[in-house]
């Protein structure tokens, strides 16, 4: 493996809660003052798969009720590159799951995504007048106009969520977020003996010829992150065509596609973005980014979930987030070169599970390294030579 780090290697300090935890903002919620779910660091490294029907909860930080949100860094500039899969540079990773194995069913709480570019090499984020927030807007946010702050009074009965204020946080703050209204729907029973679900609209409107189309994208936690090797995306990852021994590095950065429904073969899940879709958030017109370095996840949602509640409030939990590794890098060092041809030509015409059989170099994910993996490192040279 190559000496690069893909995924985000340090948090921010935003809070106001510096003695409990100094590294993110959480906003009031069931499980912000629980010590498995508050640790900011947890969304550093790589992600912990639990496949789609299960969730992962070992390695999470929780952002808590409306407007709470983690910023994190990563230790080198995420390029905005036409040679990654689909043109995708980044990809953010939760604990969401789907219902019984059905992607339009699932268990999510969707979070707001926003990036910022590194831009004097400081590395102090937001200390140039062009290194501002830019906005991933989801498939839910049209114009800025759903911008909204909430005041969290620790001395309001009525705070809406769970008033869950640690000691050393101050009386009253604020936190905001362009707000989403995302429709969880009661599915498997009648209230209150069911699961409260995101549905895909797409699935509910009179069209039949979209239902493989994603209702929802560019949020984080909607999508599943897979077990480490699920490489032919069965919920297992021993059998036919997985690799659990596959480094990490090289596993979670292959990007699913985020506009249709389900995970596809050879990707990790997770919901990945382009660095294309950011816009200034005041003017809504294109960002126009070469790269960011610092990316804010929020939670944008301002429900309590479930018949009076009774599951608490949207909470959006943050597992990792990567750096997309561009078609043709067989070594995870995020370029393609003669080391990537070196790796390549020994894979060369081998099939899984053959020793030699590089699951990194499988870019047809058919199990085996013919002409067709050639013809996909041949298109990445080009497109990162011409970058």
């Amino acid at each position: 493996m190559a000496d690069f780090n893909p995924f985000a290697t340090e948090v921010i300090n935003i809070s106001l809660n510096g003695v409990n935890e100094p590294n993110y903002l959480p906003a009031p919620g069931q499980f912000v003052n629980n010590q498995s779910f508050n640790k900011a660091y947890r969304a550093l490294g790589s992600p912990t798969g639990a496949g789609y029907m299960n969730a992962s909860n070992r390695d999470i930080v929780t952002l808590g009720g409306f407007g709470g949100k983690i910023v994190l860094s990563f230790d080198h500039n995420v390029e905005n590159n036409p040679a990654n899969p689909m043109g995708l540079d980044a990809i953010v990773f939760s604990n969401a799951w789907y219902y019984a194995g059905y992607p339009n069913y699932r268990w999510s709480e969707p979070a707001t995504i926003e990036i910022m570019p590194e831009l004097n090499d400081n590395n102090i984020p937001g200390d140039d007048p062009c290194e501002i927030w830019y906005l991933i807007p989801g498939s839910n946010l049209d114009d800025p106009n759903t911008f909204r702050t909430i005041i969290w009074d620790i001395n309001d009965p009525n705070v809406y969520g769970y008033p869950d204020f640690n000691d050393s946080w101050p009386v009253t703050y604020e936190t905001s977020a362009f707000e989403i209204f995302p429709n969880f729907q009661c599915v498997g029973g009648d209230p209150p003996y069911c699961i409260w679900l995101l549905v895909n609209p797409n699935i509910e409107d009179p069209d039949p010829y979209n239902d493989n189309l994603e209702g929802f994208w560019g949020y984080a936690e909607y999508s599943p992150t897979l077990k480490l090797g699920d490489l032919n995306v069965d919920d297992i990852n021993d059998g036919f065509g997985d690799c659990p021994n596959m480094p990490p590095e090289l596993f979670y950065t292959v990007p699913d596609d985020p506009f249709t429904v389900g995970i596809l073969p050879g990707t990790c899940g997770g919901d990945a973005f382009d660095i294309d879709w950011a816009v200034n958030p005041d003017t809504w017109q294109p960002a126009n980014l070469v790269s960011f370095k610092y990316i804010r996840i929020t939670n944008p949602v301002h429900e309590m979930i479930g018949e009076e509640g009774i599951l608490g409030e949207s909470s959006p939990e943050i597992d990792a987030v990567a750096d997309v590794r561009p078609v043709g890098d067989i070594n995870g060092d995020n370029e393609i070169d003669y080391y990537d041809i070196e790796l390549f030509t020994k894979a060369w015409l081998t099939e899984w599970p053959d020793p030699c059989f590089n699951p990194a170099a499988d870019f047809a994910v058919d199990h085996k390294i013919d002409l067709f993996d050639y013809a996909e490192i041949a298109r990445g040279w080009v497109l990162n030579s011409q970058y």
